[in-house]
């Protein structure tokens, strides 16, 4: 009997063993899908609407939090897509792009057609899309020394990969070869782009590229200003050229370039924008469970290991829910966590358990206090309340970094991650932001003595 349970513990761990996203053309993956789990809305029902009565040459951005379940749902809207004769091609520029160092416009078109030409493959037509990158990359003076591209996309991958995510004397390179000449670059770059896709979809069907992991560009100190600063100057300043003739481009953001920048998608085309937040584990401005939150990331494990409730009671469970704050993946690894702490020792306490899980799962407390009295009105309001201490740089770092969770329950609401707000609202600048906050108030509403 202790042999069996021994083994039914091990198949759940295995079950939520894999935080990857899901792609449901994979029939297994498929059966562990949740529908709605982040809204009763399908969100992806308006962008496919869009493609649909588009031609073409459509920009849309698709924002999201890390861990919300963003990939899975462009791996969705592929498949989906794809089952109405779309050609349709998925990037994860995260395995192309350095997401910590500032990204120049050379880097990301060719980390994105790079990328596109391996998803690509071979195609029957008169020049394969590797001999057609070689020949661009040669026109525009690009050198890729060390890199042989006439081997094939294969083996030149990972050197290319390589390049571009460690040498920053590689990524100088690329931008100096455009430089003062960005115009030229570009219309090359669209010229290859509108062959490419001639060769893929030589009955004119739909055409789309989605751009995955943009969000995660967010440097460490000092450099992370810089760094956000050339996200927004490549699609304030330069998103004409990532408007691709012929193609429909997803590409993934941070939820707050679009809050800092409300007027990105005209710039862009005024395409359609999605936003995926975490998953609505508390009602609407509050730390109070939410009924429905709970029950779709209760669903989500069930159907990983319908027999979940034999190792993790149903409050435990809730436990977790709270403190992963909609995080998908943190969610996996907390009961993962558990189930690990159980077979090291059967007999561990709750307390232990959970002690455990939120070592793993919490932010570190490594926050400056000048940002402490922030966190707190943010907490107060659930509004991004920015001020010369925190510019939207240092908030896209932390929304990165899941200190800060962003939701959308109805509008855009922001929250301090469930395990950091007790020790945010009780450290002294809190409590000093909370005594002054209150202070003002009376005097601000006191009648004139006039």
């Amino acid at each position: 009997m202790a042999t069996s349970k021994a083994a039914e513990l091990g198949k759940f761990i295995q079950a939520v063993q894999n935080t990857d996203p899901l792609d449901i053309a994979q029939a297994h993956d498929k059966g562990l899908y949740v529908t709605h789990l982040q809204g009763p809305r399908d969100a992806l029902g308006r962008l496919k609407a869009e493609i649909s009565h588009r031609a073409g040459d459509g920009v849309y951005l698709f924002t999201g939090q890390i861990g919300s379940g963003k990939s899975t749902e462009l791996l969705r809207l592929k498949s989906e897509l794809q089952a109405t004769g779309c050609k349709v091609y998925y990037c994860d520029l995260e395995d192309w792009l350095n997401l910590n160092a500032p990204i120049d416009l050379a880097s990301m078109l060719l980390a994105l057609v790079a990328s596109w030409v391996e998803a690509v493959g071979s195609l029957h037509a008169k020049r394969s899309p590797v001999e057609r990158l070689s020949d661009f990359l040669t026109r525009t003076s690009i050198s890729l020394s060390g890199i042989n591209l006439a081997a094939g996309m294969g083996e030149a991958k990972v050197q290319l990969q390589l390049a571009l995510k460690t040498d920053e004397a590689f990524r100088a390179r690329l931008e100096n070869a455009i430089k003062g000449n960005v115009g030229s670059f570009v219309r090359q770059a669209h010229g290859f782009i509108s062959a490419l896709v001639a060769d893929i979809c030589p009955q004119h069907e739909k055409c789309v590229l989605i751009a995955d992991s943009l969000e995660k560009i967010r440097g460490y100190g000092d450099e992370a200003s810089k760094v956000y600063e050339t996200v927004q100057r490549l699609f304030l300043s330069e998103g004409a050229a990532l408007r691709f003739p012929g193609v429909h481009v997803v590409y993934s953001v941070s939820p707050f370039l679009l809050a800092e920048n409300p007027q990105l998608p005209s710039i862009l085309g005024q395409g359609v924008v999605v936003n995926m937040p975490s998953v609505h584990v508390f009602q609407k401005r509050s730390a109070v469970l939410d009924p429905l939150g709970l029950q779709q990331m209760t669903s989500m494990v069930a159907l990983r290991y319908p027999r979940w409730l034999d190792f993790i009671p149903q409050d435990l469970l809730e436990d977790l829910i709270r403190d992963c704050g909609g995080d998908l993946r943190d969610y996996l690894r907390a009961i993962k966590v558990v189930l690990l702490e159980q077979e090291a020792d059967p007999g561990a306490t709750r307390e232990v358990l959970m002690d455990t899980v939120r070592s793993q799962i919490s932010p570190p407390r490594t926050v400056p206090s000048a940002h402490i009295a922030w966190m707190a009105r943010l907490e107060r309001s659930h509004d991004p309340e920015l001020d010369d201490k925190v510019d939207h740089a240092v908030f896209h770092r932390y929304l990165a970094t899941k200190h800060v969770l962003a939701y959308l329950n109805g509008d855009a609401w922001y929250a301090i991650h469930p395990l950091l707000r007790s020790w945010v609202m009780a450290r002294p600048e809190a409590q000093a932001e909370a005594l002054s906050t209150a202070a003002a108030a009376p005097a601000a509403a006191a009648p004139s003595s006039d």
